[in-house]
């Protein structure tokens, strides 16, 4: 569930110090400062998506800082990268400027002091925090990939915003698997668009038969929607034979197939059971994840979860139906 927290909670006079409050207690100790005169305003709202903890913050002009004293607190280390949607960041880390316009992100490091000027009236943008250590196990060195603007017309930019910014939309309604799944896609994504712009080859970093298989799966998810997506492509696309792809596959207790359908069919579970895609036939849930065969999608998801899609999606919306009018009930009492 998301937690939400916003100025608006609390007097005027004390809004500032409890925004304070909010940034330290949301990311890490860092210096606030309001930059524009007037009544502060500012909301966050935070889920989990796997390692990854995603926070959308919409705020009046402020500026940030961690220095060297907020460093010898006992916090856990951590990377930030922010993604601009509104207004315009400017942010400071290891000798580089950074200015990020909407669609823009960058890398900040909490090891190390760093600055950011949150400016325009309309701000908003996302914030994703995870372990620095994420990004070693990627070959990823965080001081060198600080600061350094990702642009949003890059080609790494068009991959990677979008991605992002559905995945902050869609995270409060997945399942603790699907946001495992998203919350790995997200980080291997991002430590892909890191070492472009670090200059670090990424790819050419030896990978373990589970390293290449991570690999594949994410390639893999990122075209669940081609229906024509088939091994000798998949095998191409990363260097390896049809033979290897397969085997990588049994090494994992499954087959390509299997694996791909499961997925599909997992996300398939996922948005049927979801009310704000209720006006979508099933038919083009099932398109949406690469399966456009109405009746052989229906046969597949009866097959494995023991009811018809629809039959899923009339429960499901039943009863949040259900929970709805109970948590209504509730706040009336």
């Amino acid at each position: 569930m998301a937690d939400v927290l916003s100025t608006e909670q609390v007097e005027p006079r004390e809004r500032l110090a409890y925004w304070r409050e909010v940034i330290c207690h949301t990311f890490i100790k860092l210096d606030v400062t309001q930059t524009q005169a007037g009544m502060f305003r500012g909301a966050v709202r935070t889920d989990q998506v796997g390692a990854v903890q995603v926070t959308r913050i919409r705020t009046d002009p402020m500026v940030a800082a961690r220095s060297r004293r907020h460093l010898r607190a006992a916090e856990e280390e951590r990377c930030l990268v922010a993604l601009q949607l509104s207004g315009r960041t400017v942010g400071r880390q290891d000798g580089r400027d950074v200015v990020l316009e909407p669609g823009d992100l960058a890398l900040f490091d909490s090891t190390r002091p760093y600055f950011v000027d949150f400016q325009g009236r309309a701000f908003d943008h996302l914030v994703l925090q995870f372990p620095r250590s994420v990004l070693a196990d990627r070959a990823i060195d965080p001081s060198r990939a600080t600061a350094r603007r990702i642009s949003a017309g890059s080609v790494f930019g068009r991959l990677v915003s979008p991605f992002l910014i559905n995945v902050a939309r869609v995270a409060a309604q997945t399942s603790l698997d699907t946001g495992e799944r998203l919350g790995a896609m997200s980080l291997d994504l991002l430590a892909a668009a890191l070492a472009d712009a670090s200059g670090t080859s990424y790819s050419a970093v030896p990978q373990s038969g589970d390293e290449l298989l991570q690999r594949i799966k994410l390639y893999l998810h990122m075209h669940l929607s081609d229906p024509h997506l088939a091994p000798p492509a998949v095998a191409a696309a990363h260097n390896v034979s049809l033979r290897q792809l397969h085997r990588l596959f049994a090494r994992d207790g499954t087959t390509f197939g299997r694996w791909l359908r499961e997925e599909r069919l997992r996300y398939c579970f996922d948005d049927l059971r979801a009310p704000q895609l209720a006006h979508c036939s099933v038919a083009s849930v099932g398109a949406r994840w690469g399966m456009p065969d109405a009746p052989g999608l229906s046969r597949a998801f009866r097959s494995r979860y023991g009811v018809s899609p629809s039959q899923h999606r009339l429960a499901a919306l039943s009863d949040a139906a259900v929970q709805s009018r109970a948590a209504l009930a509730g706040e009336r009492r």
